[in-house]
């Protein structure tokens, strides 16, 4: 099952399968770690603001906005 990254669940875990948007957001997501193959997990979220996410040993906060363009296979469990 394929969402975005916004509609990920606490805790969930998945595989980025594609960044929906333009140069700028693929460039910004590839300096946080975060591009197509990679395996991510949501930490969490604060409200109405940026979506945490775990990416190999790093925690990172992503903008909402931004996180909608990520498109993640979640891995079930």
């Amino acid at each position: 099952m394929s969402v975005t990254l916004d509609r990920m669940t606490k805790g969930a875990k998945g595989k980025v399968v594609s960044i929906a948007g333009g140069r700028g957001a693929t460039l910004k997501l590839a300096a946080q770690g975060i591009a197509p193959g990679m395996l991510i997990e949501k930490v969490g979220h604060l409200r109405g603001g940026p979506i945490l996410v775990k990416v190999g040993r790093s925690q990172v906060a992503i903008g909402k906005g931004l996180a909608s363009k990520v498109v993640v296979r979640v891995i079930p469990e």
